[in-house]
């Protein structure tokens, strides 16, 4: 159940009371911890990857406590601490109530727990339109949903200045490519003045999978319930057909780079028709799907005859501004054209890489890849609520009496 403020217990009424609990010889901060889509595929599996790191946590000086968890279903706070070995358990456990995961986004705005970090591993709209509030609230937050850095320039405008006024941040490597520096790269290379020319790209590990197995001669349809069953695919898989979540990738990817754009200034060629992708049902969905596998076979007959492979390719020119993302023939010796199943490449040409083009590639998808990097951005996140050791310390004072 989802406790008022007024029950919290008294020890944590102040966040700033105990910022420090000595374990041991090492003096380790508490960092509180609320998941969304917990007991999802990526946020259990998070929670396992938490349940394993504990000595990785103290020697980094932090020590986390989850602190809330919830799905769309039912929500759990307790402050004196959740198991993350048994989180998924106890949220089940929980009876279901019908505004629970709108009691906990509130919820969390007035826990006296902090520092907080929200990890959201949903896939939802509705929690990424609370972003703002969290960010404002001094909640930091770490996601690999797309939904909130892909959002319409209002939203994402709200989430800017919410960090810039409060100092949090949100972390979302993952949102492109799972554990690939794909992201990262660009931001850098933003950051150092570079200035991107153009660049393609197969921003889909989903896509990458089915059109390879589409190739090899399997069925559309069976190439998507494959990747469903591996945990590559959205939870609707409309999603990954319709070029919705490769264009969010690529929104994701040029607001990296400064360019103002939203979802609809990306030119969008879906892999199937329109009116499959209206089912809203994803069991439906898979079964109609059948009806477009003589559609691809004989365009994978027709890439065979010449030479050719299917890709699903973003590409993005600085000089005419455009940016798209459609389902193309490449020649086989084209980059785009090696790639394993799930691989992701970006290709890059900018005023730095003018010589050779920089190139980032590897599996753009997977359970396990992107919750060891929400991992990763997690670790990231502590690290500036971290105790530091007493050694560092007083060398960083003996520092700053010498300056």
């Amino acid at each position: 159940m989802l406790a008022p403020p007024t029950e919290f217990p008294d020890a944590l009424a102040d966040p700033q009371s105990a910022p420090e609990i000595r374990r041991g010889h090492r003096a380790l901060r508490d960092i509180h911890l609320a998941v969304i889509g917990a007991s999802g595929r990526v946020g259990s599996r998070l929670l396992e990857l938490i349940a394993a790191q504990e000595g990785t946590w103290h020697a980094a000086g932090v020590d986390p406590r989850i602190v809330g968890v919830a799905n769309s279903r039912q929500a759990l706070i307790s402050l004196p601490g959740i198991g993350a070995a048994n989180a998924v358990a106890r949220l089940r456990a929980v009876t279901s109530e019908p505004t629970a995961a709108a009691a906990f986004a509130e919820a969390l705005l007035h826990l006296p727990a902090r520092p907080l970090i929200v990890l959201d591993c949903s896939a939802s709209a509705d929690v990424a339109a609370r972003y703002p509030d969290w960010l404002a609230a001094g909640i930091d937050i770490v996601t690999p949903n797309k939904l909130g850095p892909s959002a319409d320039k209002a939203l994402a405008a709200a989430i800017a200045a919410a960090q810039k006024a409060s100092g949090t941040h949100l972390y979302d490597a993952t949102t492109v490519g799972a554990q690939l520096p794909l992201l990262s790269t660009l931001r850098e290379l933003q950051r150092a003045g570079d200035r991107v020319e153009r660049f393609e790209a197969v921003l889909s590990g989903t896509l990458s999978y089915v059109l390879g197995r589409v190739q090899q001669g399997e069925a559309l349809s069976a190439a998507v319930r494959g990747a469903v069953a591996e945990g590559y695919a959205e939870p609707h898989p409309a999603r990954d057909l319709s070029g919705e979540d490769a264009a969010r990738k690529l929104v994701i990817l040029l607001r990296a780079l400064g360019h103002d754009l939203d979802l609809a200034d990306i030119e969008c060629v879906p892999l199937v028709d329109a009116q499959l992708l209206a089912e809203p049902d994803p069991a439906r969905f898979l079964h109609g799907l059948a009806g477009a596998d003589d559609t691809w076979r004989a365009r994978a007959a027709l890439a065979q005859a010449r030479r050719e492979c299917w890709v699903y390719r973003a590409s993005f020119d600085q000089a005419d501004g455009r940016a798209r993302i459609a389902p193309e023939r490449v020649p086989l010796d084209h980059a785009l054209a090696r790639l394993a199943p799930c691989e992701n490449k970006l290709i890059l040409h900018s005023a730095f890489y003018r010589a050779a083009p920089l190139t980032v590639s590897g599996p753009g998808a997977g359970i396990d890849l992107t919750a060891a990097g929400v991992l990763g951005d997690l670790l990231i996140a502590t690290r500036r609520y971290a105790v530091q050791p007493a050694a560092t310390t007083a060398s960083s004072q003996r520092i700053e009496a010498a300056a």
